[in-house]
């Protein structure tokens, strides 16, 4: 055999044991953890793995910097849970390839690094890690609702309309547009907060005073936009259509015998829809 064909033996043991080196190997192979958690419900945390020809010495769950699960295949208890700030550890099991823990977090909007571990057996505990975030945050099933707003607004007149949000975790802010353009708060007319529900949920309410443009008719559109500030931000919002009447508008509906008629009617009607909306 000449030093040519040496040397070609030399590098096809070394390419099958680097094959075999990639082929045998522990590692993490998926780690699932909810982008966002609901503090009225358990999350559920999974950590899978293959050990090939090592042998598992534990499997260990962080929150941030703390332990909150362990699992021991040698030791009795295989399994334990430990409770921390932030979160409480409702259970966990595990198999030869992979271990589930149901969490159940604090009613707080936080955002913490969930890292699942696993080692093999000494002397050596050789580890492998993976780290996913987790949010707590509990989404608005519902658009904002608008109440108070007129359908039509006369010369001289103004509206209060109010827009409150549907109950979430945090509370969402709000923001009110007239025909798309943003209008800065009042400072007496602040976002309000309710009373925490179940899993510290709130809902938000804040005012609009909608005053009639001077020489303007028409419509406007005005829409209140609940944002939920996550990330990414969860936006919901609604509209309500109000129509502009000049006093020559106003002219053409009724005569002068009937206007005396006309503005009793009026103020009923304005009576009557803001006791509806």
């Amino acid at each position: 055999m000449n030093l040519l064909d040496i040397r070609n033996v030399k590098m096809t043991l070394l390419l099958l044991i680097g094959l075999c080196a990639m082929t045998s190997a522990y590692k993490i192979t998926q780690l699932k953890v909810p982008l966002y958690a609901d503090p009225r419900r358990a999350a559920e945390l999974s950590c899978h793995f293959i050990m090939d020809d090592y042998e598992l010495h534990s499997v260990k769950l962080y929150r941030d910097l703390d332990e909150i699960f362990r699992y021991n295949p040698s030791q009795k208890p295989q399994i334990r849970l430990y409770n921390v700030t932030g979160v409480m550890v409702q259970g966990g099991e595990c198999e030869s390839e992979w271990c589930l823990v149901r969490v159940m977090p604090a009613p707080v909007a936080t955002q913490a690094a969930y890292t699942c571990e696993i080692s093999t057996e000494g002397p050596k505990f050789m580890i492998a890690r993976k780290t996913k975030q987790m949010t707590v945050v509990a989404l608005p099933d519902r658009d904002p609702v608008i109440t108070g707003a007129p359908r039509i607004l006369k010369p001289g007149e103004q509206a209060l309309l109010n827009c409150t949000s549907d109950y979430s975790l945090p509370a969402s802010v709000i923001n009110w547009y007239i025909d798309d353009e943003l209008q800065k708060p009042e400072p007496w007319l602040r976002t309000e907060l309710s009373e925490p529900q179940p899993g510290g949920l709130r809902s938000s309410s804040r005012v609009l005073r909608l005053k009639m443009p001077p020489e303007t008719t028409g419509t406007l559109r005005v829409r209140c936009e609940a944002v939920l500030m996550v990330e990414p931000p969860v936006v919901r919002d609604t509209s309500a259509i109000v129509t502009l009447l000049s006093q020559t508008q106003l002219s053409k509906y009724v005569s002068k015998a009937d206007i005396n008629t006309a503005h009793a009617m009026n103020i009923a009607i304005v009576w009557t829809l803001n006791k509806f909306f």
